[in-house]
């Protein structure tokens, strides 16, 4: 009870606390499932240790060891897990951006740059100021949710969203197992006891009919459904769809023709045995977030997070896009989906919404630079509060250092998050290497990255650096074991 109150406790201060004005500790941007993921696989220490070599059986082969690859790593994700320290929005204005240089100057000798974009959303100070809302928790209550205590998590969890709900607020809970019911038909939240009693009645059992529950969570939004006001659904699940319809293809479609009338879909998973892929699918066309739920800490992070993004979204069709001179060249955008042109560069971000504090790191490298070069941020959204689109351009410029060579991060919070960065990108390439069979190669990625993050950090101080290293590390220690293992049983496990 008492990590529950202390939960409690949290989502509250999350909620309803004031923002000062030069500066924000807000959530994250977006959804952290690949780092939650992630960390919950390497928490797990390899599943198949290779047993003693027996004297009694000389020729005995131990089976083949086994290394557990996350099958996402998001590097976004990873560089947006933690706050960020970044100017507030002006009076009227929805999103702040700002742009910086890990250092302006180049040398002669480095000639390397590193560029962050940050973007800060405000906080809510007063509810009455919020959209109305009108949401629709749909909760699988399969067997499954019976083991690791999750159904008790997730009822918590319930009870404490619930309790940040307006009495004006529209809600339905749906539960699903081998079909779908309508536990809280849609209506006010009013004191919420009825909606609380209902959160109480879910109880594990049965398979799982996912589509059955998701769209019967829209035929619920559909009920209230008020053009202006934030209209979604919330699909939390554990598991992968097992009865009824079970074609991630078939679900993701007839979501989407749903999303397309308005409705927008969030989800929420629990336990490592789901369909990640169809999950941030699902949430991506429904312009929702993908959380990931593997213990208390992230479900500190998950309903913080989602509850200000269900009733405060503030920017849409979030578009950026970077134009640099001819004397600079991109190495690397760390994360996202970049599209690249001829000098410029543009990225496709998630909605924001309030409190959220989000960067995009880049690397480029010039031959050289005799000059001041110019570089162009230009950021294009629709603010939906003030129902127009709004573009803003920054211009950040490289210049020559006097010195032969100079500090590439001489700026802090850049440090801080480009070395997250390079972190999270070496987790990338050993996924991929791994999945490849390459598994030598793939541990020295990440013995490279860990060694430039000490070298910075040699005292390891930051608690948020600590935290991705900590993954960055448990993979690194199992990756070694993996090959020694691996290199025992090549020879038959004996001598």
């Amino acid at each position: 009870m008492k990590v529950y109150r202390f939960v409690e406790k949290i989502l509250v201060l999350g909620l309803l606390c004031l923002c000062c004005w030069t500066s924000v500790l807000a959530q994250q941007s977006g959804s952290a499932a690949s780092v939650s993921r992630a960390r919950a696989i390497v928490n797990a220490g390899p599943n198949a240790p290779v047993p003693t070599t027996s004297t009694y059986y000389p020729t005995y082969n131990p089976p083949r060891p086994v290394f557990k690859i996350p099958e996402e790593i998001a590097v976004e994700e990873f560089v947006n897990y933690h706050k960020h320290r970044l100017p507030l929005p002006k009076s009227g204005q929805a999103v702040a951006m700002d742009t910086r240089w890990g250092n302006g100057e180049v040398s002669r000798s480095q000639r390397e740059a590193v560029l962050q974009i940050g973007f800060t959303t405000a906080e809510v100070n007063e509810r009455t100021d919020l959209r109305p809302l009108n949401l629709v928790l749909v909760i699988d209550k399969s067997g499954s949710m019976a083991d690791d205590d999750k159904m008790s998590r997730v009822k918590e969890s319930l009870h404490t969203m619930v309790s940040k709900l307006r009495p004006d607020d529209i809600i339905s809970i749906v539960a699903f197992d081998n079909s779908a019911q309508v536990l809280y038909a849609a209506r006010p939240v009013g004191d919420g006891n009825g909606v609380r009693y209902a959160i109480d009645c879910l109880q594990p059992d049965g398979s799982t009919n996912l589509r059955h529950g998701l769209i019967t969570g829209y035929h619920e939004a559909e009920k209230f459904f008020r053009a202006g006001a934030t209209n979604r659904v919330i699909l939390l699940t554990d598991g992968i769809a097992n009865t009824g319809i079970t074609n991630p293809v078939q679900i993701a479609a007839e979501s989407l023709e749903y999303n397309k009338r308005g409705i927008d879909l969030s989800t929420i998973g629990v336990g490592l045995d789901l369909n990640n892929d169809l999950l941030r699918t699902l949430a991506r066309s429904g312009r929702g977030l993908y959380h990931f739920i593997s213990d208390y800490k992230d479900i500190n992070k998950v309903f913080v997070n989602e509850v200000q993004s269900l009733i405060s979204s503030v920017a849409k069709n979030v578009q950026v896009r970077i134009e640099y001179g001819s004397g600079l060249q991109l190495e690397k955008i760390y994360g996202y989906q970049p599209v690249s042109g001829r000098g410029s560069v543009s990225l496709t971000l998630d909605d924001m919404n309030n409190g959220l504090t989000q960067v995009v790191m880049a690397k480029f490298r010039t031959e050289s630079v005799r000059s001041a070069v110019p570089v162009k941020v230009r950021l294009s959204y629709y603010d939906v509060k003030r129902r127009c689109t709004v573009e803003e351009v920054q211009d950040v410029r490289l210049v020559p250092a006097e010195s032969e060579s100079c500090e590439l991060l001489a700026d802090v919070e850049v440090k801080k998050n480009y070395t997250i960065a390079e972190l999270a990108d070496s987790l990338f390439q050993m996924a991929g290497l791994a999945r490849g069979g390459n598994y030598p190669q793939a541990l020295n990625a990440l013995d490279a990255s860990v060694a430039i993050a000490y070298r910075r950090y040699p005292n390891m101080e930051d608690e948020d650096l600590r935290f991705i290293l900590e993954i960055v590390e448990g993979y690194q220690r199992n990756l070694r074991v993996y090959n020694e293992q691996f290199r025992r049983h090549d020879c038959g496990g004996c001598r």
